[in-house]
């Protein structure tokens, strides 16, 4: 029998509640915090699900040093929930926050809710062996040592010009009714620059993240036998749009001309403008910068060269 078999055989009646989010918002504006914590609540009151898995990314925002204290209220005001101190007893948090160790530092967090009713075991892989889930645990620091959670970041070299960043992934598993399964978190790599996406297609940065996801993908298996493991991933993929196709359609097909402004004291390209045939500017893009001068949906849905 494959797990797909297994799992519809034995998890018919199991309610999973699988959540993904990017959560360094919340931590940069902590008066968001209340209003996330209750469209949580409200999905878990109306909603009863056996199993939640949420799954974070940038935890601490990218102002970590300044803001990773908010995890603490964060994880209290979940705790909080009515529906979490009622029916889900057991709960594991994972959270990475040691952001001095920064040779292994991702800030990854996940966090699992399992309702009292459900049999469930999680791996240990220290022992190597699955353990019985009791009680809430809430594991915080740099989880190096935490035997529930598997962490990894991304070697020096898949990283943009080598310069290390919060970048990794984090991995779970699970048993429920002797359907093993895997928790997959991971952060893939943004564009440092929008004028080096632009430069070719795929971007380098596809590349990277090409890389990364790969990468993560197998390391998943813990011995030959562990192929057919399934597994649920979860991140921030950092997914972009094909900046040098988007710029050739606008001079090809809507008769566009593209100006470069170098520093000059460089020679670095600096911007990019994209101008129409009537010589208004379209698309400015810097850096940092992607500044399309027109409503989004009515450009990507006409044809106009205007």
């Amino acid at each position: 029998m494959n797990s797909e078999e297994v799992f519809f055989k034995n998890q018919s009646n199991i309610r999973f509640l699988l959540i993904t989010a990017n959560t360094g918002t919340i931590f940069e504006k902590p008066e968001l915090l209340t209003a996330w914590v209750t469209e949580f609540e409200n999905l878990l009151r109306q909603h009863p699900f056996d199993f939640i898995a949420l799954h974070c990314q940038e935890v601490g925002g990218k102002n970590y040093e300044r803001f990773m204290h908010i995890l603490d209220p964060f994880i209290k005001d979940i705790l909080r929930i009515p529906e979490v101190t009622s029916h889900y007893t057991r709960s594991r948090f994972y959270f990475d926050t040691d952001y001095t160790s920064q040779d292994t530092f991702t800030a990854l967090g996940s966090a699992y809710f399992v309702r009292e009713n459900i049999p469930i075991q999680q791996w240990n892989f220290t022992t190597s062996c699955f353990e019985n889930v009791t009680k809430r645990q809430i594991f915080t620091g740099n989880l190096v040592q935490t035997q529930t959670i598997r962490k990894k970041k991304f070697p020096r070299e898949f990283f943009p010009e080598a310069k290390w960043s919060r970048k990794g992934f984090t991995q779970a598993r699970w048993s429920i009714n002797n359907f093993i399964f895997d928790m997959v978190n991971v952060h893939l790599f943004h564009d440092a620059s929008n004028i080096v996406a632009v430069e070719q297609s795929p971007s380098i940065y596809s590349n990277f993240r090409k890389n990364a996801l790969e990468f993560t993908l197998k390391s998943l298996p813990l011995n030959s036998s562990d192929a057919s493991v399934p597994y649920v991933i979860f991140g921030d993929f950092n997914f972009r749009l094909n900046g040098q196709r988007l710029l050739q359609h606008m001079i090809e097909k809507r008769d566009g001309s593209i100006d470069k402004i170098k520093h000059s004291d460089t020679g670095e390209i600096s911007k990019i403008i994209i101008k129409n045939s009537q010589n208004k500017i379209k698309l400015t893009i810097g850096k940092k910068e992607f500044n399309l001068h027109d409503d989004h949906d009515s450009f990507f849905t006409t044809d106009s060269r205007q």
